[in-house]
């Protein structure tokens, strides 16, 4: 399994050396990881140097460079230009793909992560059964927001009656899930880069300023096992005996 790497102390410098990703402090290497398996380099530290190097090699790996501003949310991402035999075929035939079938392929990635969500539930020893049924009733484009009405079940289901999922709060379970959404979104736009698409192109998220449209869209489904982590960090720190512990 390849590795996420996090900088996350203050004044690193990183650079590469016959293979590695070189860690440093004051001049003194603290640390090291082959290149060949990185699967996402996030940084959300002050003071952070590198050698263009880094760029460089990472890229030709495809491996997606997150940036992070003082919040530790990214407002960058470093994608390669080049990265698959077919990438102008399959760009194009994004740009030509009707709306319909953009309609269709939402509501497979919104059951999907609707289904998955009972999965999680049931997997913390909750209910989760509605779900599957949820997830049945999902339409092209879901145009009754079903995926809003599993949400509205799922935190409470998964964090508790008092848990209120806030993007902006960076403390408790909701920043260990912004957290892990990075991560996930990294892992996302390094597979679409990989294979040839455009992450800008979406099937649903459509923000003109969003240039990860189709990674957020295709993330959708996996944000469970995100929740999941987040909630066995939640009950270990207060002691309780979990499914996670058998």
């Amino acid at each position: 399994m390849q590795r996420v790497v996090d900088i996350g102390t203050d004044g690193l410098h990183l650079a590469t050396h016959r293979g590695f990703l070189t860690v440093s402090a004051s001049g003194e290497e603290r640390g090291r990881v082959a290149l060949d398996d990185i699967g996402a380099l996030i940084v959300h530290a002050h003071g952070t140097t590198w050698s263009n190097s880094v760029m460089v090699r990472l890229s030709e790996r495809a491996v997606p460079v997150v940036i992070c501003g003082s919040n530790h949310a990214p407002v960058a991402c470093v994608w390669p230009l080049e990265g698959h035999h077919a990438q102008g075929a399959r760009m194009r035939a994004q740009l030509r793909a009707p709306r319909p079938l953009a309609k269709q392929l939402w509501r497979l990635v919104v059951a999907g992560k609707i289904r998955m969500q009972g999965e999680a539930l049931a997997f913390a020893g909750k209910e989760g059964g509605a779900f599957d049924l949820l997830a049945r009733k999902v339409r092209s484009g879901d145009p009754a927001n079903v995926e809003a009405q599993a949400a509205r079940r799922y935190w409470k289901a998964m964090f508790g009656g008092g848990f209120s999922r806030d993007q902006q709060q960076a403390e408790g379970a909701n920043a260990l899930l912004n957290y892990g959404y990075t991560v996930l979104r990294a892992i996302a736009s390094r597979a679409v880069c990989a294979s040839g698409l455009h992450p800008t192109l979406g099937i649903f998220h459509t923000n003109r300023a969003n240039a990860f449209a189709l990674s957020d869209d295709l993330m959708e489904p996996f944000r469970p096992l995100v929740d999941l982590a987040v909630m066995a960090l939640v009950v270990f720190r207060r002691g309780i005996r979990t499914p996670f512990q058998g």
